[in-house]
């Protein structure tokens, strides 16, 4: 079997990769494991995401619309509408299984004319640009791994380098019933942050939620950890009272992880199988969706995949930064400041943040505000209550 552009991985990143080329008439071959997509965490979007979205031409009808974002910590709780950001070129995004979402895209980058394989892949030779699989070899003149956060390539290649701060843990399972508490608007996402990590709370439209607990290396729980971080964060545990759960509890650690490179010879890394950071600010399906696309174009036009790279690598600094600030404190002493002190430029910077404004030319307020939040929070201390 041969393809001139085979992709391992048919979620966001690969479907995006995908189309683009298959619209313009190269020969795309997709690799999955799964006959059908399956349910995954990352199922809250960022505004910003819409972009690739309307690209690929995948309709978003039935998902629950997202509007905002709450945090809570303690008592202070604090809600940002993306309609308020500083350029609100889409000011809402949704809440997706992903299970459906990612059906959607398989069925956009198919309807482009890339054409899918189910099959298990083993390892890839880069000298003879050939793919392994459990259905026999599939030769390429151009190898995309888009296969997630596993890093199937660049763990190959100990190219993988985790992230030296950023070491979590998460468990996570959905809920039926569960509540919703001021200041949250229908279809918000809601962060509640303690002191040994944060929960998140994603509403589908079928009455169903998406629940995650993401520990901290000092979290300090034994034992039950999702019991022991219930009783530690109240805020948390008020809207899942009397809720039902509805699967077991799954795990995932050390998720944020970066390859040294995104490309070489005949291949390049697109999505999580390049870089993938801590989910508080649900920016990992954004990142999939922006680095498949831009790659598409750069493979399709002969393009130079160092600077795609840069560009990549470049756009995700801000975000980066902001979830920093998240886990040091800083974040949210901003963010849970008095409204007296919340200036709107600093208001709308940080709404761009966590729309996902991070990407396209023309917008510096969400890198500006990205290194800001430590001198920020230091004022928000000195100022009289």
């Amino acid at each position: 079997m041969h393809a001139d552009v085979l992709i391992l991985g048919a979620g966001p990143a690969g479907c995006a990769v995908a189309t683009p080329l298959a619209r313009a008439g190269r020969d795309v071959l997709i690799v999955d494991a799964l006959a059908q997509p399956a349910a995954a965490i990352g199922e809250s979007l960022l505004p910003f995401g819409a972009r690739v979205i309307e690209l690929m031409g995948v309709s978003m009808e039935g998902f629950q619309r997202k509007d905002g974002a709450v945090f809570t910590r303690g008592a202070d709780s604090v809600r940002f509408a993306f309609a308020e950001s500083a350029r609100p070129t889409w000011g809402h995004a949704w809440q997706v299984p992903r299970d459906d979402f990612d059906a959607r895209l398989r069925g956009a980058a198919l309807a482009a004319g890339a054409q899918l394989v189910v099959a298990k892949a083993s390892h890839y030779e880069p000298d003879a640009r050939t793919l392994h699989t459990d259905q026999g070899p599939i030769r390429c003149e151009q190898f995309v791994d888009a296969a997630g956060r596993r890093k199937f390539l660049a763990r190959q290649l100990g190219e993988v380098e985790l992230h030296p701060r950023l070491r979590n843990a998460a468990l996570h399972t959905r809920f039926r019933g569960v509540r919703a508490l001021q200041p949250e608007q229908p279809g918000d996402i809601t962060i509640c942050a303690w002191s040994g990590g944060w929960f998140w709370l994603i509403p589908f439209a079928d009455g169903r939620t998406s629940v995650g607990l993401v520990l901290t290396p000092g979290h300090g729980l034994k034992d039950d950890r999702w019991a022991g971080a219930l009783a530690a964060c109240p805020e948390a545990a008020a809207r899942l009272d009397g809720a039902e759960q509805l699967g077991e509890l799954g795990g995932v650690s050390d998720f944020t992880a970066y390859s040294r490179r995104f490309s070489g010879p005949g291949w390049a890394l697109a999505g999580d199988a390049a870089m993938f950071l801590d989910p508080v600010f649900s920016s990992g399906v954004l990142g999939a969706l922006e680095s498949g696309w831009t790659l598409g174009e750069v493979l399709r036009d002969g393009g130079d995949l160092q600077a795609w790279e840069q560009r990549l690598r470049a756009a995700m600094v801000p975000m980066e930064q902001s979830v920093l600030a998240f886990y040091d404190g800083t974040f949210l002493d901003v963010a849970c400041a008095p409204v007296g002190l919340q200036k709107p430029r600093f208001r709308k910077a940080i709404i761009s943040l966590l729309a996902g404004d991070l990407f396209a030319p023309g917008n510096e307020a969400s890198r500006r505000m990205a290194g800001k939040f430590g001198w920020l929070a230091d004022l928000a201390a000195l100022a009289p209550r």
